[in-house]
């Protein structure tokens, strides 16, 4: 199917470059947040939550740090299909020929970082979110704001989907 996509190489710009950088730093700044409260939690903690923000399921604390191990592991993993996989081993929704490869190419790693980044920043705010919520502290309830950043990341690629689709055909 994409081995007639045509081969021009295109990498990610300098704008993508720096949000991947943001991604890393929001990776890292997961692990630094659960390492600084780890020890201040107690032994079971929430792990789910309903949409009205409740928690509805618990374990033990050590689970904290699944959120930071599969950020990790998400981030590096969607890291190397942005800046090792060729653009033209994606899969795109149209034909792809030599005038709109470029476009649409770049288009696509864009959406692979902004996605990545959004995922990164979700698992840091589930994060946060579960230590405020163990400590009590009510500054803010982010509980509808993860509901939001999610719907957001499920929605984005629908959007770049849609502005493929606008780009002209010939």
């Amino acid at each position: 199917m994409f081995n007639s996509h045509p081969k021009i190489n295109i990498e990610p710009n300098s704008t993508d470059r720096k949000i991947l950088r943001v991604g890393w730093i929001t990776v890292a700044l997961n692990f630094l947040l659960v390492a600084i409260f780890y020890f201040d939690l107690p032994q079971t903690i929430p792990i789910h939550f309903n949409l009205k923000g409740e928690a509805d399921g618990f374990g033990n604390r050590t689970t904290i740090w699944a959120l930071p191990i599969l950020s990790v592991l998400l981030y590096y993993g969607m890291y190397l299909i942005t800046t090792r996989m060729k653009p033209w081993n994606y899969n795109y929704p149209l034909k792809v020929n030599t005038l709109n490869a470029p476009k649409l190419y770049s288009m696509s790693i864009r959406m692979v970082v902004w996605i990545n980044l959004g995922i990164s920043l979700l698992f840091f705010l589930i994060s946060l979110h579960t230590i405020l919520l163990v400590n009590e502290v009510k500054v803010i309830d982010l509980g509808w704001f993860i509901l939001f950043c999610t719907i957001l990341i499920t929605l984005f690629p629908f959007y770049i989907i849609f502005k493929m689709f606008k780009l002209p055909k010939k």
